[in-house]
């Protein structure tokens, strides 16, 4: 009996063991570490994500030290000096992966976590207006003011070596290991805006000045005010020499551009206009004639053409040697009749008297109409 219960009790503490041991070995057993920290429940490994250094030019919030593979991973991007920065690029890089990222809204940005560590990577460029970088100064006369153009008549086109803004830059210091003096033989330039709703990139171009055949010593940044809008904007210019590998020169500068106010319109009249030069036909200077009428009335705020020409070689003149023009007239204004060469030695131009009219009057040597439609002769002689 004495033997029986000391069985018993010897195989109750060894079941009492076996539990302990199993309970124990199921609260700190698990599966081994396979390339991250292990996670919780069944979410598996936690992979490292790297931020990139700091820096002055961009704040990175929200970006969690590791997430699981399959997790969305969001953060926010912002530069400390919006106006004046860029973000070139945003690339997120581990052993098998390489993406670019892309801002969703509000400097937004997110990714699929991959199974495997990762490496934010940010490239962005700081921008202060400066006047002067390396070789290269701005123009002290540049006009940073820009009003956005508009026609100012029906019919006007936008000329670009007129209409154009202009913003000029001088090699003023020596290019390293250039062989030209104050200037650059090898060049490559390119511009820029940091705000393209207010200067988009298509408005923008680089003209380049040079001296003595090849050698580049002013590059002017030409905006197309046509394809402006309301706004400030960075315009950016980098200059590279191509005599030595890496030098350059960033010259930016902040434009603001305005909406021009609204011309006032005027009414018009079409108006018919007959030159008999029947009598100078045979005269070698005749092919060099042009005709210009100037709206003595006229001013900068009407949405009108101020001076109409037309110049040889853009009228035909008729079998009876009359040559017929067609002039847009402001009701109520006076013109003046105006006949030159186009030569550069012109003679004096031929004078002029008033043959038939109707609605149409020309005294004081002042050209007015009193209905549209109406019509004078003039006998050149």
């Amino acid at each position: 009996m004495k033997n029986f219960k000391k069985m018993l009790m010897t195989t109750m503490a060894i079941m009492s063991a076996a539990v302990l041991c199993a309970a124990a070995f199921a609260g700190c057993g698990g599966k081994g570490d396979e390339g991250g920290n292990e996670g919780d429940g069944d979410k598996g490994t936690l992979y490292s994500i790297q931020a990139p250094a700091e820096s002055d030019v961009y704040d990175i919030s929200g970006l969690p030290e590791g997430a699981y593979k399959g997790d969305t991973v969001t953060f926010t991007l912002e530069l400390t000096h919006p106006a004046d920065s860029v973000i070139n690029e945003v690339t997120l890089s581990g052993q098998t992966t390489n993406q670019t990222l892309t801002a969703k809204s509000d400097n937004e940005y997110s990714f699929t976590m991959p199974a495997e560590p990762v490496r934010l990577e940010v490239d962005a460029d700081y921008y202060p207006d400066n006047d002067t970088d390396n070789f290269l100064s701005w123009d002290s006369d540049n006009t940073l003011e820009i009003e956005k153009w508009q026609a100012a008549f029906e019919g006007d086109e936008y000329y670009a070596s007129f209409d154009n803004i202009q913003l000029a830059s001088t090699v003023t210091s020596q290019p390293s290991q250039s062989p030209a003096n104050m200037a650059l033989t090898e060049h490559e330039e390119r511009v820029f805006s940091l705000d393209q709703s207010v200067v988009p990139d298509e408005a923008l171009s680089v003209s380049v000045g040079y001296r003595d055949g090849n050698q580049a010593n002013t590059f002017t940044v030409e905006i197309d005010a046509s394809k402006v809008s309301a706004g400030t904007a960075k315009i950016v210019l980098v200059v590279e020499n191509g005599s030595k590998f890496g030098d350059k020169a960033t010259l930016a500068c902040t434009v603001t551009v305005t909406e021009p106010e609204p011309l006032e319109k005027v009414e018009t009249w079409t108006e018919t206009i007959v030159f008999d030069l029947s009598a100078v036909l045979n005269d070698d200077e005749t092919e060099n004639l042009y005709f210009t009428f100037e709206d003595l009335n006229w001013e900068d705020t009407m949405y009108l053409q101020q001076s109409q020409s037309v110049l040889d070689g853009y009228y035909e003149i008729a079998e009876d040697g009359t040559v017929t023009i067609t002039l847009t007239y402001a009701v109520g204004h006076r013109y003046t009749v105006e006949l030159a060469y186009r030569m550069s030695n012109p003679p004096a131009a031929p004078s002029i008297e008033v043959g038939d009219k109707e609605n149409a009057e020309y005294s004081g040597r002042e050209l007015t109409f009193s209905a549209d439609g109406g019509m004078i002769e003039f006998i050149v002689g």
